[in-house]
Protein backbone atom coordinates (compact mmCIF):
# COMPACT_ATOMS: atom_id res chain seq x y z
CA UNK A 1 0.00 0.00 0.00
CA UNK A 2 1.64 3.47 -1.07
CA UNK A 3 1.51 6.62 0.62
CA UNK A 4 -1.74 7.75 -0.80
CA UNK A 5 -3.57 4.62 -0.72
CA UNK A 6 -2.53 4.78 3.07
CA UNK A 7 -3.97 8.32 3.80
CA UNK A 8 -6.85 7.15 1.82
CA UNK A 9 -7.77 4.57 4.03
CA UNK A 10 -8.18 6.63 6.90
CA UNK A 11 -10.90 8.42 5.27
CA UNK A 12 -14.12 7.30 4.18
CA UNK A 13 -14.34 6.47 0.31
CA UNK A 14 -17.79 5.35 0.53
CA UNK A 15 -18.91 9.16 1.18
CA UNK A 16 -16.68 10.14 -1.58
CA UNK A 17 -18.72 8.43 -4.55
CA UNK A 18 -22.03 9.65 -2.52
CA UNK A 19 -20.70 12.93 -2.97
CA UNK A 20 -19.79 12.71 -6.27
CA UNK A 21 -23.15 11.39 -7.50
CA UNK A 22 -24.24 14.63 -5.49
CA UNK A 23 -22.29 16.75 -7.51
CA UNK A 24 -23.57 15.80 -11.07
CA UNK A 25 -26.28 14.91 -9.97
CA UNK A 26 -27.41 17.95 -8.41
CA UNK A 27 -26.58 20.25 -10.66
CA UNK A 28 -28.19 18.32 -13.53
CA UNK A 29 -31.36 18.97 -11.84
CA UNK A 30 -31.25 21.97 -12.12
CA UNK A 31 -32.93 22.59 -15.26
CA UNK A 32 -36.36 20.40 -15.36
CA UNK A 33 -36.88 21.27 -11.32
CA UNK A 34 -36.51 25.53 -11.38
CA UNK A 35 -38.10 25.21 -15.56
CA UNK A 36 -40.95 23.80 -13.97
CA UNK A 37 -41.23 27.06 -11.86
CA UNK A 38 -40.08 29.85 -14.22
CA UNK A 39 -42.16 31.57 -17.23
CA UNK A 40 -39.98 31.73 -19.69
CA UNK A 41 -35.69 31.49 -19.91
CA UNK A 42 -33.13 32.99 -18.43
CA UNK A 43 -32.02 36.19 -20.63
CA UNK A 44 -28.38 35.43 -22.07
CA UNK A 45 -25.31 37.51 -20.75
CA UNK A 46 -25.37 40.74 -22.30
CA UNK A 47 -29.22 40.89 -22.34
CA UNK A 48 -30.75 44.54 -21.98
CA UNK A 49 -31.27 44.91 -18.05
CA UNK A 50 -34.76 45.49 -18.53
CA UNK A 51 -35.12 41.63 -19.69
CA UNK A 52 -32.83 40.55 -16.74
CA UNK A 53 -34.83 42.33 -14.49
CA UNK A 54 -38.26 41.29 -15.58
CA UNK A 55 -37.23 37.69 -15.60
CA UNK A 56 -35.76 37.65 -11.99
CA UNK A 57 -38.55 39.88 -10.67
CA UNK A 58 -40.97 37.27 -12.38
CA UNK A 59 -39.76 34.09 -11.15
CA UNK A 60 -37.93 34.33 -7.55
CA UNK A 61 -39.13 30.59 -6.96
CA UNK A 62 -37.08 29.66 -9.81
CA UNK A 63 -33.99 31.62 -9.14
CA UNK A 64 -33.80 30.28 -5.52
CA UNK A 65 -34.30 26.58 -6.96
CA UNK A 66 -31.37 27.07 -9.22
CA UNK A 67 -29.21 28.52 -6.51
CA UNK A 68 -30.08 25.89 -3.83
CA UNK A 69 -29.45 23.17 -6.13
CA UNK A 70 -26.37 24.40 -7.15
CA UNK A 71 -25.13 25.73 -3.34
CA UNK A 72 -25.92 21.48 -2.81
CA UNK A 73 -23.87 20.60 -6.02
CA UNK A 74 -20.94 22.19 -4.81
CA UNK A 75 -21.24 21.23 -1.46
CA UNK A 76 -21.03 17.41 -2.53
CA UNK A 77 -18.04 18.44 -4.49
CA UNK A 78 -16.44 20.00 -1.58
CA UNK A 79 -17.01 16.65 0.34
CA UNK A 80 -15.59 14.31 -2.08
CA UNK A 81 -12.30 17.24 -2.09
CA UNK A 82 -12.32 16.98 1.37
CA UNK A 83 -12.14 12.75 1.08
CA UNK A 84 -9.24 13.05 -1.75
CA UNK A 85 -7.22 15.55 0.25
CA UNK A 86 -5.40 13.42 2.09
CA UNK A 87 -4.16 11.27 -0.46
CA UNK A 88 -3.36 14.37 -2.25
CA UNK A 89 -1.47 15.83 0.65
CA UNK A 90 0.50 12.36 1.51
CA UNK A 91 1.49 13.23 -2.60
CA UNK A 92 3.10 16.50 -2.33
CA UNK A 93 0.01 18.50 -3.65
CA UNK A 94 -1.36 20.29 -0.53
CA UNK A 95 -1.85 23.32 -3.08
CA UNK A 96 -4.59 20.95 -5.30
CA UNK A 97 -7.34 20.78 -2.58
CA UNK A 98 -7.57 24.74 -2.11
CA UNK A 99 -8.29 25.00 -5.74
CA UNK A 100 -11.28 22.41 -5.26
CA UNK A 101 -12.72 24.59 -2.11
CA UNK A 102 -11.82 27.73 -4.64
CA UNK A 103 -14.25 26.53 -7.30
CA UNK A 104 -17.11 25.62 -4.99
CA UNK A 105 -16.48 29.41 -3.11
CA UNK A 106 -17.16 30.84 -7.12
CA UNK A 107 -20.32 28.69 -7.50
CA UNK A 108 -21.36 30.01 -3.65
CA UNK A 109 -20.80 33.69 -4.96
CA UNK A 110 -22.78 32.77 -7.77
CA UNK A 111 -26.02 31.56 -6.37
CA UNK A 112 -25.42 34.48 -4.22
CA UNK A 113 -25.52 37.25 -6.36
CA UNK A 114 -28.20 35.63 -8.79
CA UNK A 115 -30.47 35.33 -5.01
CA UNK A 116 -29.76 39.06 -4.07
CA UNK A 117 -30.42 40.14 -7.92
CA UNK A 118 -34.49 38.23 -7.20
CA UNK A 119 -34.58 40.32 -4.21
CA UNK A 120 -33.29 44.07 -6.07
CA UNK A 121 -34.90 43.63 -9.18
CA UNK A 122 -37.88 45.18 -9.55
CA UNK A 123 -36.69 47.91 -7.96
CA UNK A 124 -32.37 47.62 -8.95
CA UNK A 125 -31.06 51.00 -11.55
CA UNK A 126 -30.07 48.74 -14.58
CA UNK A 127 -26.38 49.38 -13.79
CA UNK A 128 -27.13 47.48 -10.64
CA UNK A 129 -28.71 44.50 -12.55
CA UNK A 130 -25.83 44.03 -14.79
CA UNK A 131 -23.40 44.28 -12.25
CA UNK A 132 -24.66 40.93 -10.77
CA UNK A 133 -26.32 39.71 -13.70
CA UNK A 134 -22.48 39.22 -14.92
CA UNK A 135 -20.56 38.51 -11.58
CA UNK A 136 -23.20 35.21 -11.47
CA UNK A 137 -22.42 34.69 -14.81
CA UNK A 138 -18.42 34.81 -14.43
CA UNK A 139 -18.59 33.32 -10.99
CA UNK A 140 -20.79 30.56 -11.59
CA UNK A 141 -18.83 30.01 -15.20
CA UNK A 142 -15.35 30.79 -16.15
CA UNK A 143 -13.90 30.83 -12.22
CA UNK A 144 -15.93 27.60 -11.32
CA UNK A 145 -15.09 26.09 -13.99
CA UNK A 146 -11.45 26.87 -14.89
CA UNK A 147 -11.18 26.22 -10.52
CA UNK A 148 -12.95 22.55 -10.86
CA UNK A 149 -10.73 21.44 -14.46
CA UNK A 150 -7.33 22.59 -12.73
CA UNK A 151 -8.40 20.35 -9.61
CA UNK A 152 -9.88 17.77 -11.89
CA UNK A 153 -6.31 17.74 -14.52
CA UNK A 154 -4.00 18.20 -11.16
CA UNK A 155 -5.38 15.15 -9.14
CA UNK A 156 -5.66 12.72 -12.37
CA UNK A 157 -1.94 13.81 -12.65
CA UNK A 158 -0.44 13.79 -9.10
CA UNK A 159 -2.48 10.24 -8.27
CA UNK A 160 -1.78 8.93 -11.12
CA UNK A 161 1.77 9.55 -10.59
CA UNK A 162 1.07 7.61 -7.40
CA UNK A 163 -0.60 4.46 -9.31
CA UNK A 164 -3.61 5.35 -7.54
CA UNK A 165 -5.49 5.97 -10.49
CA UNK A 166 -4.47 3.80 -14.11
CA UNK A 167 -4.23 4.95 -17.62
CA UNK A 168 -7.89 5.16 -18.18
CA UNK A 169 -8.94 7.16 -15.58
CA UNK A 170 -6.29 9.35 -15.59
CA UNK A 171 -6.73 9.97 -19.83
CA UNK A 172 -10.54 10.89 -18.49
CA UNK A 173 -8.99 13.31 -16.02
CA UNK A 174 -6.32 15.11 -18.30
CA UNK A 175 -9.05 15.03 -21.15
CA UNK A 176 -11.90 16.44 -19.18
CA UNK A 177 -9.66 18.70 -17.16
CA UNK A 178 -8.03 20.45 -20.10
CA UNK A 179 -11.38 20.93 -21.66
CA UNK A 180 -12.39 22.57 -18.29
CA UNK A 181 -9.69 24.85 -18.15
CA UNK A 182 -9.53 25.99 -21.77
CA UNK A 183 -13.22 27.42 -21.22
CA UNK A 184 -11.54 30.58 -19.94
CA UNK A 185 -11.06 30.97 -23.82
CA UNK A 186 -14.53 32.15 -23.73
CA UNK A 187 -13.75 35.71 -22.27
CA UNK A 188 -12.21 36.53 -25.51
CA UNK A 189 -13.80 33.91 -28.12
CA UNK A 190 -17.61 33.66 -28.36
CA UNK A 191 -17.22 29.96 -29.65
CA UNK A 192 -15.16 28.77 -26.69
CA UNK A 193 -18.18 29.21 -24.69
CA UNK A 194 -18.56 25.42 -25.75
CA UNK A 195 -16.07 24.44 -23.16
CA UNK A 196 -18.37 25.65 -20.30
CA UNK A 197 -20.67 22.47 -20.45
CA UNK A 198 -18.43 20.48 -21.92
CA UNK A 199 -15.43 20.80 -19.28
CA UNK A 200 -17.91 21.26 -16.89
CA UNK A 201 -20.09 18.23 -16.81
CA UNK A 202 -16.96 15.75 -18.11
CA UNK A 203 -15.06 17.12 -15.07
CA UNK A 204 -18.30 16.33 -12.87
CA UNK A 205 -18.19 13.14 -14.58
CA UNK A 206 -14.46 12.03 -13.93
CA UNK A 207 -15.20 13.11 -10.16
CA UNK A 208 -18.33 9.69 -10.01
CA UNK A 209 -15.20 7.48 -11.78
CA UNK A 210 -12.52 8.56 -9.41
CA UNK A 211 -14.47 8.26 -6.52
CA UNK A 212 -15.32 4.27 -7.51
CA UNK A 213 -12.22 3.94 -8.25
CA UNK A 214 -10.90 5.08 -5.31
CA UNK A 215 -13.44 2.96 -2.87
CA UNK A 216 -12.31 -0.09 -4.88
CA UNK A 217 -8.44 0.62 -4.46
CA UNK A 218 -8.89 1.59 -0.64
CA UNK A 219 -10.86 -2.08 -0.18
CA UNK A 220 -8.65 -3.90 -2.61
CA UNK A 221 -5.36 -2.93 -0.51
CA UNK A 222 -7.41 -3.74 3.05
CA UNK A 223 -7.47 -7.42 2.21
Amino acid sequence: MNTSTRALSRSTPGVGVLAAIGFLGAYLAVGPVSGAFADGELPLPGSPASEVAAFYAANPTAVAITAGLQIVSVACFAVFVAGLAPALRAAGAAWLPPVGYLSTAAMVVSSALSGTLAVLAPSASDTTVTVLRQGSFYAGGVANVVLLGLFVFGSALVLGRERLFRTPSRWFGFVSGTLAVLSVLSLAIYYANLFLPVGRVLSMAWTIVAAIVVLRRVKAESR
